[in-house]
């Protein structure tokens, strides 16, 4: 007599192998990649925005500190700014558009002495859009490898910031008087009064008689924040009194 077993295999319907279990189908898997592929396309988007957003916070809040340093400093010595008695120079030795010199004793060792000798610093603005600044190191009353008389006024030798003594570069990216684009507002503006006493506000002041009566400088710095990129501008203005300055 035949087990229960076997009659019951006998009557069970012959299955293929494997049937019954659990598993996905082709289409399944390839929805499931597309949305995989979807979902790390938008972090990856995502974190790569932030990034630049984070990078570009960084470097423009970077530059705009230095454009503000570089102003704060220009201020401060240009408002300090004193006559030089013994050479007959008036504070102000060059008053140009693009660039300025003056003479000074901030920030020196010794300035509260009335009788010290002020010495020469001058501010320059460079067509690749950087400010250096240059100062008499060797106090001989002259900045060895900077021109003083520029012709024209507003062309400069870049071998200067090698060249020149004291150079420094201050800030880069300033865009003020861009020859390329449209004119820019210039980087200083003064303030004299002229013959007849009236008050005359110009970008270039000749003369020692007109120097001399020089009470105010403009000092305007545009400075682009997203340079290579659309212009995102950190534009600081502000002005210096030259309070050592005196009418002659």
């Amino acid at each position: 007599m035949r087990s229960a077993r076997t009659r019951s295999l006998r009557r069970s319907p012959p299955t293929r192998f494997g049937a019954g279990q659990a598993g996905i189908t082709l289409v399944e898997l390839l929805v499931s990649m597309v949305i995989t592929v979807i979902v790390t396309a938008l972090i990856l988007t995502v974190y790569f925005a932030l990034t630049s957003s984070f990078s570009y916070s960084a470097k423009s809040s970077t530059a705009r500190e230095q454009a503000r340093l570089a102003v704060g400093r220009m201020t401060r010595e240009i408002r300090d700014a004193e006559a030089v008695t013994s050479i007959d120079e008036c504070a102000v030795r060059r008053a140009r558009q693009r660039w300025i010199a003056v003479y000074t004793t901030f920030n020196e060792s010794g300035n509260d002495d009335p009788y010290m000798t002020p010495h020469l610093v001058a501010y320059r603005l460079y067509g690749d859009k950087e400010i250096w600044r240059f100062e008499d190191v060797n106090g001989d009353g002259t900045i060895s490898g900077f021109e003083m008389n520029p012709s024209p006024d507003d062309s400069f030798d870049a071998g200067e910031k090698t060249a020149g003594e004291g150079a420094s570069l201050v800030v880069r990216n300033v865009v003020n008087y861009d020859p390329t684009t449209s004119p820019q507002p210039p980087l200083f503006l003064y303030s004299f009064v002229d013959d007849s006493g009236q008050l005359v506000t110009s970008s270039y002041v000749y003369y020692t008689t007109n120097r001399v009566r020089i009470l105010n400088v403009q000092i305007h710095v545009l400075v682009d924040l997203n340079p290579g990129h659309s212009p995102v501008y950190a534009d600081l203005q502000t002005s210096a009194q030259l309070r050592n300055q005196r009418l002659q």
